[in-house]
């Protein structure tokens, strides 16, 4: 196994100990803010330096207007089916595990494709997937802290497990996809896979770091740009 493959597999081996240690560990609001932030600038980061770089250098306009709509369309088509009025409606009832773990296991397919993707063009490969092993495994902490409360701790572990097998179910997939990519057809996926990462840092990580009772204060939006400045310079120093 090549070094690259081990730094694509980190966000999965997170998920699995974010299900471990879910009952044992939950994240405070500074923590959480903190890695939010820190993930959105270095994957906005990655986007600007790397991936839009990469989809405009073939001149495929065409194929990059469509790769990048089909990106944030399709996102925004899951995230309306899984997050629509119905279930904002019922979000005070109790809900069985398969609905509270269906989310976050298509989260974690999307992320399996993303990370394929982008590790295509990034120059700093290892950015993306370390980024993603922060967020998802904070977030498998707090699915698993919740499905874990009065319920034994064989949810929260079967949670993580299953989140990590779908994220490499998506990764599989995007290297069956981009293994014989050329023009055209490279220039699309890369540019879907900019949207659907820049749409995944917009509407879902920050959208949830600036949300009510989480904590928003300077220090955690300094991460923010932190995150960004590491690129900026990580970038810098290998041209």
């Amino acid at each position: 196994m090549h070094d690259n493959d081990v730094i694509l597999i980190l966000p999965a081996i997170s998920m699995a100990i974010g299900g471990i240690l879910a009952s044992r560990f939950n994240p405070g609001k500074l923590l959480r803010g903190i890695v939010a932030h820190l993930v959105g600038g270095l994957v906005l980061g990655i986007a600007a330096a790397d991936l839009m770089p990469a989809a405009s250098r073939n001149d495929h306009p065409y194929a990059l207007a469509i790769g990048f709509c089909l990106g944030f369309v399709l996102l925004l088509v899951i995230n309306t089916l899984l997050h629509g009025p119905k279930a904002s409606s019922n979000g005070n009832q109790s809900q069985p595990m398969l609905l509270l773990i269906f989310p976050f296991v298509v989260d974690s397919l999307i992320d399996g494709l993303v990370v394929g993707i982008s590790n295509e063009a990034a120059q700093q490969k290892w950015v993306i997937p370390v980024a993603v092993g922060l967020e998802m495994g904070l977030a498998t902490l707090g699915l698993g802290t919740l499905l874990g409360r009065g319920a034994g701790r064989w949810r929260s572990r079967l949670a993580g497990g299953v989140m990590a097998l779908t994220y490499l179910v998506g990764l599989t997939l995007s290297k069956y996809l981009t293994n014989d990519l050329h023009g055209p057809a490279l220039t699309g996926m890369l540019a879907f896979g900019t949207a659907a990462l820049i749409y995944l840092v917009v509407e879902e990580v920050m959208k949830e770091a600036h949300s009510r009772g989480e904590n928003d204060s300077s220090i955690v939006n300094v991460a923010f740009f932190i995150g960004l400045l590491c690129v900026w310079l990580l970038d810098s120093s290998s041209t």
